[in-house]
């Protein structure tokens, strides 16, 4: 801050983070593959606010196993050229002070339009492997895609989990995902 790093954003990047739309356009769902059926989950930081990244994982009917890489899909949302853009790339990156957080971008797309929040649909852009349990690579695809996230583990959570070969929501998913790398 000493440096003048401003945590506030200048009112034209607010207002037009403002008059971005939370609902997910109709036609979009057209445009991308659709992961809401299959588990997903988040998995970080107790104090996290945005949920950037997210898992999937399930059997497939050939026995393999596909593990999907979900990252929130910031560039539907913000235009090459706009005032959001803009002040993005002034900021290069979030900013973590001892007292808060400083987002790189407003908190309306960081904490809620791009965050994947828990039992929410967003949009995302995502890398998924079709791996054997040995976890050799024997497919994949990388492209635009919409998730549902099923679950938010915190990183003690999912290691609880782990540690005590715990049963519950999503264990057979962590430990597989857990097993494979």
């Amino acid at each position: 801050l000493q440096y003048g790093f401003n945590p506030k954003f200048p009112t034209q990047v607010e207002a037009e983070a403002d008059r971005i739309p939370e609902a997910i356009p109709e036609e979009e769902y057209k445009n991308r593959r659709d992961f809401r059926e299959i588990t997903t989950f988040t998995i970080d930081p107790v104090d996290a606010k945005d949920f950037d990244d997210a898992l999937s994982l399930r059997k497939l009917e050939n026995g393999n196993l596909e593990v999907g890489v979900h990252i929130a899909d910031v560039s539907y949302y913000v235009r090459p050229g706009s005032e959001i853009d803009k002040e993005g790339f002034e900021r290069a990156t979030s900013v973590y002070l001892v007292d808060r957080t400083v987002p790189m971008l407003p908190e309306k797309l960081s904490n809620r339009v791009c965050s994947l929040r828990p039992h929410e649909e967003k949009l995302t852009y995502s890398a998924v492997f079709e791996m054997n349990e040995q976890a050799e690579v024997k497919n994949y695809w990388i492209g635009r895609t919409v998730i549902y996230s099923d679950h938010r583990f915190t990183y003690g959570g999912a290691q609880e989990v782990l540690e005590e070969k715990a049963e519950g929501p999503f264990a057979w998913e962590l430990h597989t995902l857990n097993d494979l790398a």
